[in-house]
């Protein structure tokens, strides 16, 4: 009897255990959950205004599509997802087969980004998406940087990629760690397994950088405006994704661009590259209408500058056409600076992960900026000159943004020119050869002289530095007359030397005479292995060669010292 109760005591010991597994691997990353953050900041949370419409346009999918063509990704069947990943993520067969649940081990776990920094370039969203993956839940992607995928603007049309290869939507799945998403937990409430692991990416060219739109099967390539553009591409393959915007003020994000992109060195070029895009765009918008000049006449790439980067209103709008208001989260780069704490929250409020503890949160603010441009941070500011055609410039698609938001923060007039001074460049501490030369000399002059060394007892025995170098001239003179005899006795002529070098190949070969008159025997293969065992490049010798260098290394080796001050005086 009372081994019976014994096992069963021990049965429900076991038992208890194992709940608590469960229960501590359920709330590993709730560790951090914090009450709601409304009640730690009393900031303005109304960040969305009235729904856009949505436009939808009827599309076909052509049947005479080449091989070399761009993916057809509107004609892509979209994906069902799993209910219980909080990621877009399915399981799919090797042979492209979908399957909706894991029974079969042989399926493999595909996933999406949940969210998406689509812009806009130099305002800070490598230093965002750091700070974002520093949460419990968010994980990093397998692109530059752990955030640019450059799959949609990009490399999906054969730029950026290795030797120009179209990458393909099945291509762009495997940037995004599955291994980590699939990690499911188990669910106290119902006991199902699910996954809140989440993962996106950042490339900040999709809000704006639309020249491919001509390669999308849909477009008319001969209309002088697109139809269908990557906002609906996007749309079509993950329509709940997240975006988020973060935008800067217009003039200061082309300052940083310009340098980051390489169009100029100084601010000078800047201030010049200012007037002439103006001016190029101008000229064109007099004539057409904006959609027009940014897309028949390609001027998001022609310009000298990327200037229709910050037309931000422009490039807004083609996304408000396809998403929702309340699917894209918006906000400045200048507000994120003041308050990176209160962003951070919003964000994660807005991808709706769990809310994290104030100390985690202070420690992500406190990290140190992730990237900086340092061209620009040497130049310093632009001109001031430069300063006011911009604001001048941008003064209209900044009233429209405005508007198109229904927020004043949007006109920058919170933000003034700054003067920054050009940093001064510190000067070369590298010192010549010549002064390395002498350092080395008044160092060996007050230490004790090697006794077998010739270098040190002709340092000993001169008077003075300049003294010790005439000495090594004349010494180096005597070397190059050494060597050069040596080579002259070496020389022997063409035919006595292919003569022999046959006769060496003969008895190495065991090969009759008549087969190898008047050839050259050549090592046409000499494959070598390194230490993984892996083969090396081929390589070619000759016999001919390799023997004379070996007998020109072995005299002078023999005659020659081993010091060497050519370069130095």
């Amino acid at each position: 009897m009372r081994r019976i109760l014994r096992c069963f005591t021990g049965l429900c010991f076991l038992g208890l255990l194992s709940l608590l597994c469960i229960f501590f691997r359920t709330d590993l990353r709730q560790k951090y959950v914090q009450p709601s953050i409304e009640a730690l900041f009393l900031h303005n949370t109304d960040l969305f205004v009235e729904e856009y419409s949505i436009v939808s346009r009827k599309y076909s999918c052509p049947s005479n599509a080449s091989e070399n063509d761009v993916e057809d990704v509107l004609c892509m069947e979209p994906k069902k997802f799993l209910k219980n990943f909080k990621n877009p993520c399915w399981y799919e067969h090797p042979n492209g087969t979908p399957r909706n649940s894991s029974t079969n081990p042989i399926h493999s776990l595909r996933c999406l980004p949940y969210f998406h920094i689509f812009g806009v370039c130099k305002t800070g969203t490598t230093d965002l998406f750091y700070r974002l993956i520093q949460h419990p839940q968010i994980l990093p992607n397998a692109g530059i940087l752990g955030k640019e995928t450059w799959f949609w603007s990009w490399r999906r049309y054969g730029d950026y990629s290795y030797d120009q290869k179209k990458v393909s939507v099945d291509e762009f799945t495997k940037s995004f760690n599955t291994f980590r998403i699939g990690e499911t937990k188990m669910s106290i409430e119902d006991w199902s397994l699910y996954s809140d692991l989440i993962t996106g990416h950042g490339d900040p060219m999709d809000f704006w950088d639309h020249k491919h739109w001509r390669k999308i099967q849909q477009n008319d390539p001969h209309a002088n405006v697109p139809t269908f553009m990557t906002p609906h591409l996007v749309k079509h393959i993950q329509p709940n994704i997240k975006l988020i915007l973060l935008l800067r003020e217009p003039a200061e994000r082309l300052y940083s661009h310009y340098y980051h992109g390489g169009y100029g060195k100084t601010a000078e070029e800047f201030h010049h590259d200012v007037i002439s895009g103006i001016q190029q765009l101008n000229e064109c918008v007099d004539r057409h209408s904006y959609r027009t000049c940014l897309y028949k006449y390609n001027m998001t790439t022609s310009l000298p500058l990327p200037l229709s980067a910050s037309l931000y209103y422009i490039h807004l709008q083609e996304w408000l056409d396809v998403f929702p208001r309340k699917q894209i989260f918006v906000f400045r780069n200048e507000d994120y600076k003041k308050d990176k704490q209160y962003s951070l929250f919003k964000l994660f409020e807005f991808l709706e992960v769990g809310d994290i503890s104030t100390r985690l949160v202070e420690t992500i603010v406190n990290l140190p900026h992730a990237y900086e441009t340092k061209r620009k941070a040497t130049e310093g500011s632009m001109l001031n000159e430069t300063w006011e055609i911009l604001a001048e410039f941008f003064e209209e698609p900044n009233r429209k943004l405005a508007e198109l938001l229904n927020d004043d923060r949007y006109l920058w007039k919170d933000v003034k020119f700054r003067y920054k001074p050009k940093a001064v460049k510190a000067k070369n501490k590298t010192m010549s050869k010549t002064d390395q030369l002498r350092r080395y000399y008044e160092r060996k002059k007050k230490s004790k002289p090697h006794p077998h060394s010739e270098i040190d007892r002709s340092i000993q025995a001169s008077k003075n530095f300049e003294e010790w170098i005439k000495t090594i001239q004349t010494l180096q003179k005597q070397r190059d007359k050494v060597q050069n005899a040596t080579l002259k006795k070496l020389k022997v002529p063409y035919r006595q030397k292919k003569l022999e070098s046959e006769k060496k190949n003969m008895k190495k070969y065991n090969l009759e005479d008549k087969s190898l008159r008047g050839v050259n025997i050549t090592l046409h293969r000499v494959r070598t292995r390194n230490r993984r065992g892996k083969e090396d490049v081929v390589r070619r010798k000759t016999y001919k060669h390799v023997q004379h260098k070996r007998s020109i290394r072995r005299v002078q080796k023999q005659q020659f010292p081993t010091y060497n001050f050519t370069g130095y005086v």
